[in-house]
């Protein structure tokens, strides 16, 4: 088995499976008049690097340095720095993830994962005007199924119920997601509430 229980990687992302999550507090999305509102000088399409134990923000054009948030960094620092990117989150929280309660703080098609105001992990749907997301080997939201199964850590995991779901980064640092009409649609690391 090349799960790794310890990081709850038992499914696809929170966002994806979103009517399956009987969440606590469900989440409204986020209009851009609301971002437009909350960050009004934050910069178009930034890069935001997806690993496999955490993120990192790409600075801004006007200059300054990446911001490198990783899990077990605070809530109140990451929600802060993707609230420059995106403008502030909507919350839902879940009590009952196979990892414990989770709260998830959604920013437009992003979703940070929160345990005992930690950042434990993070998922990522589509598309943004916001940013752009890219993970481990350059995998993008919809890079085509046959290149990203030429990526050298590729990993199909055969067992999902969710559809074609696969893991990337090999047994110990793992970044996972799922391929739909061709083209990978999802991506998430580190603890997910997910359900099979």
């Amino acid at each position: 088995m090349r799960m790794r229980i310890g990081f709850a990687m038992i499914g696809a992302a929170a966002i994806a499976l979103a009517a399956c999550q009987q969440a606590d507090e469900p989440a409204e999305p986020v209009t851009e008049e609301q971002i437009a509102a909350q960050a009004p000088n934050a910069p178009a399409n930034r890069p935001i690097d997806l690993l496999p134990d955490g993120l990192v923000i790409a600075a801004p054009e006007a200059g300054g340095d990446a911001t490198v948030l990783n899990f077990g960094d605070s809530e109140e620092k990451v929600i802060g720095a993707l609230t420059m990117v995106f403008g502030g989150p909507q919350y839902a929280t879940n009590a009952e993830c196979g990892a414990g309660r989770i709260t998830f703080a959604t920013f437009d098609q992003f979703v940070a994962n929160f345990q005992d105001d930690r950042f434990v992990g993070w998922s990522v749907n589509g598309p943004s005007e916001r940013a752009s997301f890219s993970g481990p080997q350059g995998v993008t939201l919809g890079m085509a199924a046959a290149d990203l199964k030429k990526l050298p850590t590729y990993d199909p995991y055969e067992e999902s119920t969710l559809g074609e779901e696969f893991l990337l980064g090999g047994e110990e640092m793992l970044v996972s997601g799922l391929v739909e009409d061709n083209q990978v649609a999802v991506l998430w690391g580190g603890v997910a509430c997910n359900f099979r």
